[in-house]
């Protein structure tokens, strides 16, 4: 079983790797550098951490992504140990710097899943863009090949479910509620 999920992930890469366009690699290494240790989200979240309606909003999405980056990038990395597409066959097409973790489950998808969470819950009036920015931010990972097809989907279940479980946690800690 997971012969042929690597299998599926290298042919997948071999693919979007042809495919490779002066314009495209511009825009995915400005796409994924905002994705950067949760950069964008951190620049969207400050806002809402400033005004008392949206403020716990705020705490929700830092939440979010603490239980993404403990979960992911601390934990089930470490686990898994997979080593990066990019360390491998692919090295030749690398865009960017080669990235020093190990590969699954991609933490630019699962900070940015778990954000996208929290606005499908909390501020649906934003959840389509930051939903298809997260996305944006994760097809740059396997286009910039330093992620395989399934490192990206297991970090979009996985973030989903951080964010899903950040809003109760992040809700009950009256800290997060102080108004200004």
């Amino acid at each position: 079983m997971l012969e042929r999920v690597q299998a599926w992930d290298d042919k997948a890469l071999m693919w979007l790797a042809q495919r490779h366009t002066k314009f495209l690699n511009r825009l995915m290494i400005l796409v994924t550098a905002s994705g950067d240790n949760g950069f964008i989200w951190f620049a969207l979240c400050l806002p809402f951490l400033l005004m008392n309606k949206w403020r716990l909003t705020g705490f929700m999405i830092l939440a979010a992504m603490g239980i993404a980056s403990l979960t992911g990038e601390v934990t089930i990395k470490h686990i898994v140990k997979r080593i990066r597409p990019c360390n491998k066959a692919f090295e030749s097409y690398l865009l960017i710097e080669n990235p020093p973790h190990y590969s699954f489950p991609s933490g630019h998808t699962t900070a940015s899943f778990a954000v996208a969470a929290v606005f499908m819950c909390m501020c649906q009036t934003w959840y389509l863009p930051v939903l298809l920015y997260a996305l944006l931010i994760s097809f740059s990972r396997l286009y910039l090949l330093v992620h395989y097809p399934s490192d990206v989907i297991a970090g979009m279940l996985i973030g989903t479910v951080c964010g899903l479980v950040a809003i109760p946690v992040a809700g009950s800690i009256p800290l997060f509620t102080f108004q200004l």
